[in-house]
């Protein structure tokens, strides 16, 4: 089975709209989680979703499901006090609605609606065959790594090598489980574990990359919000258009 954990309890502080969490917000008449929803609802490969959303807005997603129809929906939950807290909740709540630990777990952020279907597909396809599929994006520009304020010729790494981690991370619900279980995720370090995948590696697993081309950027500030509107546009504009 095939059960994607979809992320959207935040509330969007960086967004300074100063309402509804971004993750509610209305493009083109609908609200941004929806079209992320949707994605997961057109894929065939997934069997159900887990919905881990603020306390406060818990009806306000209900009614969502409802009037947009999204019928894999198994379960709305409440997130907990960050990222980590509700990873942990939406893989508690997996367990709970009878996961086992072959079954592959994707977890994705409710504001990150671009996602190809094709990038879904074959994320269950190599976490399937090695237990873990991380999707990146290849980066544009030159990346320099440093400490300071000055760097050296050491500190440029080759583009073709450097990637930006986007979304979904897939796993194997049993592996990812025992990772959470092998690694304390509020320890002190130098690179703070900000997500499934650094857990897993951390406690000794292997990423596996899932590289992918398009879009598929996350709703955290307003140029987000405005950037995402002009692609919906321009994608309603080729169908209408037939281009």
């Amino acid at each position: 089975m095939n059960i994607a954990v979809v992320l959207a309890a935040g509330v969007g502080q960086r967004m300074r709209n100063g309402g509804l969490p971004k993750q509610f917000l209305k493009l083109m008449g609908k609200p941004i989680v929806i079209y992320t929803l949707e994605k997961f609802e057109a894929s065939e490969e997934i069997d159900k979703v887990i919905m881990v959303c603020h306390g406060s807005y818990l009806e306000h997603m209900q009614k969502l499901l409802s009037l947009y129809q999204i019928q894999k929906v198994e379960q709305v939950i409440v997130g907990g006090n960050d990222r980590q807290g509700s990873l942990q909740r939406g893989l508690e709540a997996v367990v709970q609605n009878g996961g086992k630990p072959e079954d592959i777990v994707l977890i994705h952020d409710g504001v990150r609606p671009l996602v190809e279907l094709a990038t879904i597909h074959e994320n269950i396809r190599v976490a399937k065959q090695y237990g873990c599929a991380i999707t990146v994006h290849p980066v544009t520009e030159s990346v320099v790594i440093t400490e300071t304020e000055e760097a050296a010729m050491a500190d440029f790494k080759k583009r073709a090598d450097t990637y930006s981690m986007t979304a979904p991370q897939t796993f194997r619900l049993g592996e990812i489980l025992h990772a959470y279980q092998q690694v304390d995720t509020e320890e002190k370090r130098e690179v703070p574990l900000l997500d499934a995948a650094m857990v897993y590696a951390q406690a000794g697993g292997a990423i596996h990359l899932v590289k992918e081309q398009g879009a598929n950027i996350k709703i955290t500030t307003p140029e987000d919000f405005y950037f995402l509107k002009a692609i919906l546009e321009l994608e309603e504009n080729k169908y209408v258009f037939g281009l």
